[in-house]
């Protein structure tokens, strides 16, 4: 555990998120931290939300709060006085290396335009509006973001970001995502897999996505 939590903290130190692959979860589950900072960029009021968390271990759920008190914000001045929260995912070990079926992959034409919500209680609040060359989300914590949306294959599409309105998320703009859907949970559900290239690292993160 160590040593996976310890690769995490790079990631912790760029992104509010992190993830890490077990096997005790079907899909995706997730550790959530709110915190808050104050006018001098010190964070403090650091604690696991339980009611968002869906993944209950509680040794894990140390590691993880232990290992964000270790971690550093990159532009701690750009969120004071405000509170936020950290995610960790935690992803099935065999969603490493899943690809959708290809006999399944034309189905995924469903998702390439309308309404979806993130089934992730970190960001229920968070409905995203899908049409040929844009995606737009609006609700919670990051209020409203722009993407141009590319879709190269049935199941792959390439998201590139426009418009963050946090000041603290600015130098995320321009960045890319690449995301495959690997999974069809049912006609309105699917799994996805989501590789982000930033200026200082690449990450990858899991999740689920419903249309509404």
């Amino acid at each position: 555990m160590k040593q996976r939590l310890s690769f995490t903290l790079l990631l912790i130190s760029f992104w509010s998120y992190a993830q890490i692959f077990v096997d005790d979860v079907d899909r995706v589950a997730v550790v959530v931290i709110d915190y808050c900072v104050d006018e001098k960029g010190k964070r403090y009021n650091i604690v696991i939300n339980q009611e968002k968390s869906t993944y209950k271990h509680e040794g894990w759920q140390q590691g993880c709060l232990e290992n964000f008190k270790k971690a550093k914000l990159i532009y701690p001045m750009k969120m004071t006085d405000e509170c936020w929260q950290s995610v960790y995912y935690f992803v099935n070990s065999k969603y490493k290396t899943y690809e959708l079926p290809e006999e399944d992959r034309i189905k995924c034409s469903a998702f390439h335009r309308g309404k979806f919500k993130y089934e992730n209680p970190a960001y229920s609040e968070t409905i995203m509006h899908r049409r040929k060359k844009r995606q737009i989300e609006k609700g919670g914590l990051g209020g409203r973001q722009v993407y141009a949306i590319k879709w190269i294959d049935d199941h792959k599409y390439i998201l590139e970001t426009v418009k963050l309105p946090l000041e603290k998320d600015k130098h995320k703009e321009d960045n890319i995502i690449e995301v495959e859907i690997i999974e069809l949970l049912n006609d309105i559900t699917y799994l996805y897999k989501a590789e982000i290239t930033n200026k200082e690292d690449t990450d990858i993160i899991f999740g689920l996505i419903t249309k509404i």
